[in-house]
């Protein structure tokens, strides 16, 4: 392995978020696909390629910090609120549900879309309770909010 994929892989293992990450670096496929810089996919039965292999992590998020506010902004693109789950523990928000699939009558020729169980655990900056919590669902992104406690010193004068 040369510096510059190693550097490459610790860039990826520094920006990954959940415990998706460890549980697919031991993974053998994925690592030598990541190697020979090949497009991760399934092969089907029949040599075609079918589906391709899940997203690393589902669902994407953005965290957008502010000195009075965070926001989560979870894409859940096909899962409905009776669908999904969140809880909180401690700093890490954990969102967990099931996509389903459009049509299950139809075969999967090919897909690139998730399907299926998922949970993901996302570390937020501030440890926060529940009830500070505040989480709207709109058009297939859910966002998630809290205030942030800013504590305003007293100024102490010196003599």
């Amino acid at each position: 392995m040369d510096m510059e994929k190693l550097k490459q892989w610790m860039d990826i293992a520094k920006n990954m978020h959940g415990g998706e990450f460890w549980n697919n670096i031991f993974d053998q496929e994925f690592a030598k696909q990541f190697m020979n810089e090949q497009p991760i996919h399934t092969p089907t039965g029949d040599g075609q390629i079918g589906r391709a292999e899940k997203p690393r992590s589902f669902p994407l998020i953005d965290i957008l910090e502010g000195e009075e506010e965070v926001v989560v902004v979870i894409e859940l693109p096909g899962v409905t609120k009776e669908n999904m789950e969140l809880g909180l523990s401690g700093n890490i928000l954990t969102i967990k549900g099931k996509v389903n699939p459009v049509n299950p009558q139809l075969t999967i020729r090919h897909s690139e879309r998730f399907n299926g169980d998922f949970q993901r655990q996302i570390p937020l900056p501030d440890t926060v309770s529940p009830n500070q919590l505040s989480a709207k669902f709109w058009n297939g992104l859910l966002f998630v909010s809290y205030q942030r406690k800013v504590e305003k010193g007293e100024i102490i004068p010196i003599e």
